[in-house]
C-alpha cells in the first residue's frame, strides 16, 4: 500500500509512468492496474483508490489516501486527538467521549499505538539524527507514547525541511512518515 498525501498527484504520476515501486531493491515503475474497493470514512468521505502493478517485480499496490490509517474508518485527525490525549494521561473512556467514538475502538487504537511506540520512536529518532546530526537531544516526556509522538513530530519537521513545504496536514504527514506503523498490527519500523 502506498500512502499518498495528494491522491490526485499520485494518480497523475501513475498514469504518466513516473511513480516508482516501493519495494526495497526494485527499480521498476508502476502502471495502472484497475481499482480497489471503495473506501468510506466515518466522517462521510469516500474514495475509490487506484491499484498499481510494478513492471519489474509484478507486485501490486493500492494508492491509499493519507486521510485515514489503513483498514480504519476514522480520519487521521480523530486518531491523533486520541493519541495526544492519551499521552497527556487521559483514559480510553474519557478520550472516547472527547472524540465521540466507541470506547472499544479508542482502546484498540491506544493498545496498538503503545505496543508499537518503541520501534516507531527508535526509527523516528534515527531519522532525525541522520537528517540533522546536531539536533537537540530528546527529553523524556513521561510515557512511551509521548516519547514516540515527540520523536515522530521531530521527524516530520525534518522530512518537511528536506522535501519542502506541502499543503497536507501535519497528521497526514505523520501517517506517511511512519508508513502507518503507529496503528499497524505489528510494529515494522520502516519510516520514510
Amino acid at each position: 500500500m502506498l500512502l499518498c498525501l495528494d491522491l490526485t498527484a499520485a494518480t497523475t504520476q501513475l498514469l504518466a509512468g513516473t511513480l516508482t515501486c516501493s519495494r526495497s531493491g526494485c527499480t521498476g515503475t508502476l502502471r495502472p492496474w484497475g481499482y480497489a474497493r471503495q473506501r468510506r470514512l466515518r466522517d462521510g468521505d469516500t474514495y475509490r483508490p487506484r491499484r498499481s502493478r510494478c513492471r519489474c517485480c509484478h507486485r501490486t499496490d493500492v494508492l491509499a489516501w493519507a486521510h485515514s490509517y489503513p483498514r480504519r474508518v476514522d480520519h487521521v485527525n480523530v486518531v491523533s486527538t486520541a493519541l495526544l490525549a492519551a499521552a497527556r494521561g487521559l483514559g480510553h473512556r474519557k478520550i472516547a467521549a472527547l472524540v465521540d467514538r466507541p470506547p472499544s475502538t479508542v482502546r484498540d487504537w491506544l493498545r496498538r499505538a503503545r505496543r508499537n511506540s518503541e520501534p516507531v520512536r527508535i526509527e523516528a529518532t534515527r531519522y532525525v539524527y541522520e537528517a540533522d546530526p546536531v539536533a537537540y537531544r530528546f527529553d523524556p516526556t513521561g510515557s512511551e507514547l509521548g516519547n514516540m509522538l515527540d520523536a515522530v513530530g521531530r521527524g516530520v519537521i525534518a522530512a518537511t525541511l528536506l522535501s519542502g513545504p506541502s499543503t497536507a496536514g501535519v497528521w497526514q504527514k505523520v501517517l506517511v512518515f511512519t508508513r502507518a506503523a503507529i496503528l499497524a498490527p505489528s510494529a515494522q519500523p520502516c519510516l520514510a
